[in-house]
């Protein structure tokens, strides 16, 4: 028996080969389905969500399932615990039946993270299940010990000429629907912000809570651009991204993986 309050990364060891835990989820989801002319949270963006969702949660369990068959379950998988848990049984029958039968390789399987620094690595998409942050804005960037200001500008806007709607231009009942909807489909946890605006109330921000957890959310963070702590992205004017898109700029193909520049 080792006590992982000595060896905390012992313990970690242990946790990944007895839980054998994965969290697949997305990045660029709002870009892909504003290009088919849903804006972020509206009716049509909901439904489209709600497949993708669905989708990658059912095809996830079932090749789980499958290599469970092949290669046993994860080492603390109880059958009768299992499948007596709330989120499995929201799965398709088949699933069940299949977990029932061969036991499943992986105790989770879905989690929605930032992705923050994937979507840029990716062109910058939009990040993960959320908004566009802003056609283009300033970050950050630490090279060799020293700060430099790099501009991004989204992909949807500079590639397929979509101006999604972006985060400060939701409002909050449509961040807290795709909340709500990503929580219904994530065996693990949701990462999403919730942008309020400067004139918000007390009582107003309170109900934002209440609200995501009688939606069933599983956390909810906000984020108030003229609060006390300022964030790492700062949005620019669209004339400038404009200006820097007739001047030239790169895009990424995802068929080829080239990147070329004009």
């Amino acid at each position: 028996i080792i006590d992982t309050t000595v060896y905390p990364l012992e313990g970690q060891r242990i946790a990944a080969q007895t839980k054998r835990r994965m969290g697949l989820g997305f990045t660029g989801m709002a870009n892909a389905i504003e290009y088919y002319g849903h804006s972020y949270g509206s009716p049509g963006y909901l439904l489209v969500a709600d497949k993708l969702f669905q989708t990658l949660r059912d095809e996830a369990y079932r090749a789980s399932v499958a290599l469970a068959e092949e290669k046993g379950s994860f080492d603390l998988f109880d059958q009768e615990k299992y499948l007596a848990g709330n989120f499995v049984k929201t799965l398709p029958e088949d699933i069940k039946e299949g977990i029932a039968k061969h036991g499943i390789r992986n105790s989770h399987l879905i989690s929605f993270a930032p992705t923050g620094t994937i979507s840029i690595t990716a062109d910058n998409v939009s990040g993960s299940i959320e908004p566009v942050f802003s056609y283009s804005f300033d970050r950050t960037v630490l090279v060799d010990g020293l700060e430099t200001l790099e501009k991004v500008q989204d992909y949807g806007y500079r590639v397929f000429g979509v101006k999604g709607k972006t985060a400060n231009e939701c409002t909050v009942d449509e961040h807290l629907a795709v909340l709500a909807l990503a929580s219904k489909y994530s065996d693990s946890a949701v990462s999403k912000t919730i942008n309020v605006s400067d004139d918000v109330t007390w009582d107003e921000f309170k109900a934002i809570y209440r609200n995501a957890y009688d939606m069933g959310c599983k956390g909810c963070t906000t984020f108030r651009a003229s609060g006390k702590r300022y964030g790492i992205l700062n949005a620019t004017e669209i004339e400038e991204v404009e200006e820097a898109i007739e001047g030239g700029a790169c895009y990424f193909d995802p068929d080829t993986g080239q990147k070329s520049c004009s």
